[in-house]
């Protein structure tokens, strides 16, 4: 028996990074998958490469129709939605003097926007199922320990981490069994890290700086970081919501 046996998840942002790594932990441990993403050759590319037990979803994160008919499709394709996680997001750094409202705005409505709509559409089926269920954001250390050049971004994780603590404890006071946790990755390499370095006026410098700034001496790996997912979606953390879990090597306690 798997941990995750017959559960089905919905992860967002798994046509690539760590998206791709937490939807082949829960396939490992039993689950169906919904890989959602905006991309429908990357999704189906690895959809395929997961199994049958994985089946792509689009989606559209700060579309709220599009929300709503990707969860009617993980219903269609696998009978339920017992666990959403929610790991899309957007970085381009940035610091105040140089970020424009619309960069502001993007980033906020995609990575705090769609992770609010995610939660809400969401909980809407789970509560109308009855049974236990879980919800999973992917933040970032940055909701705890922003820098210079991450000021949109950085505010956006906090939000979100404010908004897990909040969903928490609605579904706690409504008596809802549905629990709602955050995992705050360190630097993994991404494509959207690799943007982010390819960016930087000194690539290998720009590596360098941000492995130095995890005490363990390296990067995040993205399986490190599903597995983080894999036991806030598991029965494993019943008594846990309104919670959220480093996984930075130590980044945010140096």
């Amino acid at each position: 028996m798997g941990r995750l046996t017959d559960k089905v998840v919905l992860v967002t942002g798994a046509t690539s990074g760590i998206g791709v790594d937490i939807a082949q932990r829960c396939i490992e441990e039993g689950a169906f998958v919904g890989v959602a993403g905006r991309s429908a050759e990357r999704g189906e590319a690895v959809a395929e490469k997961l199994g049958d037990r994985a089946h792509f979803i689009a989606l559209d994160v700060v579309s709220e129709n599009s929300w709503q008919e990707a969860i009617d499709r993980v219903v269609d394709c696998f009978g339920r939605l017992d666990v959403l996680v929610n790991n899309a997001g957007v970085m381009t750094p940035c610091d105040v003097e140089n970020t424009s409202l619309d960069l502001f705005q993007h980033t906020m409505s995609t990575n705090a926007g769609g992770l609010f709509l995610g939660c809400k559409l969401a909980l809407a089926q789970m509560k109308e199922q009855g049974t236990p269920a879980s919800l999973v954001n992917v933040l970032s250390t940055t909701a705890l320990k922003t820098s210079a050049w991450t000021l949109a971004y950085g505010a956006s994780k906090a939000a979100s981490l404010s908004m897990t603590k909040s969903i928490a404890l609605h579904c706690a006071e409504m008596g809802y069994d549905i629990r709602c946790n955050a995992v705050l990755p360190g630097v993994v390499m991404t494509p959207m890290v690799e943007g982010v370095l390819n960016a930087a006026p000194d690539r290998e410098a720009a590596l360098a700086n941000l492995t130095e700034s995890h005490p363990i001496g390296r990067l995040i790996e993205g399986r490190e970081v599903a597995n983080a997912v894999l036991y806030y979606a598991s029965s494993e953390s019943s008594g846990v919501t309104g919670s959220h879990f480093s996984v930075d090597g130590g980044q945010t306690a140096a």
